[in-house]
């Protein structure tokens, strides 16, 4: 059973230490690297599901079964096109246009995700306000692109998007945020081990209390892995058709200057 915790607007749910990327299922040895590959087939699964996301104050309730089930294709997937392939790179960490091809390379995944656009924010880890400024910085890079993103949808006879997802790629470790347009809510899914006691961790709140979830996420990074990271690097993806070709917003001034990830490596 996952514990439930709430701080604020904020749900957490705590999964007990086998439920996560290195100790959970049938490929858990290939586990310690794999989680941009999770987080991805995770985001996947949440766009092409019906309904997921209800209520902020409920684990969703596939959410066992989609979490464990990301867990267990995405350490498949590194098995196969990393481990297997190449032993001597086992230890290898996937960018995300990487991950994205090993994930296409194996057909019966059905990927549908692109990646809309790709920017890094950097972070003075001395700064005594390190866990605010970061949180705030996040947090307008998010604001920003959601309007965007939502104006743009829609346009054309298109429906409108129904979701939004940012990979979030800091100090080696890759997490998911998930902003379901439908049900207001933005959820952060990491599928790494957090201390000794706790597996994987699911956090959700509506998009309105969005930087509860933000600040919380520095502040987490800082009380498990005593990780204060220089560099995050966030890549927006969508299932929404041409969504690859459309402008990124305009926030050089906040995250450094926008590029595609493809040019750059994690």
């Amino acid at each position: 059973m996952a514990i439930h915790e709430q701080i604020d607007n904020l749900n957490i749910w705590w999964f007990p230490r086998d439920f996560c990327q290195s100790r959970f299922g049938e490929f858990q040895q290939s586990g310690t690297n794999s989680c941009t590959l999770i987080s991805l087939i995770l985001a996947d699964k949440v766009a092409k599901a019906e309904r997921f996301f209800h209520r902020v104050a409920e684990l969703p309730s596939h959410g066992w079964d989609l979490f464990g089930n990301a867990i267990n294709d995405g350490n498949n997937v590194y098995h196969n096109v990393i481990t297997a392939n190449t032993p001597q790179a086992r230890n290898l960490n996937l960018n995300i246009p990487d991950a994205i091809s090993a994930i296409r390379s194996q057909h019966k995944m059905n990927f549908r995700l692109e990646e809309w656009f790709y920017t890094h924010m950097e972070a003075d880890p001395t700064n005594p306000m390190y866990n605010r400024n970061v949180a705030l910085q996040l947090s307008r890079i998010f604001t920003i692109t959601l309007q965007v993103f939502q104006q743009a949808g829609g346009r054309g006879g298109e429906l409108p998007p129904s979701h939004l997802f940012a990979a979030i790629i800091a100090d080696c470790r890759t997490v998911m945020v998930t902003f379901d347009f439908r049900a207001s809510i933005v959820a952060l899914f990491d599928s790494h081990q957090h201390g000794r006691d706790a597996g994987a961790v699911f956090a959700q709140c509506t998009i309105q209390n969005m930087d509860d979830l933000i600040f919380w996420f520095i502040s987490m990074l800082h009380n498990v892995y005593s990780s204060r990271p220089s560099l995050f690097e966030i890549s927006f993806l969508s299932s929404q058709p041409g969504v690859a070709k459309r402008i990124p917003p305009a926030i050089k001034k906040i995250a450094g200057d926008i590029k595609k990830s493809s040019k750059s490596v994690v």
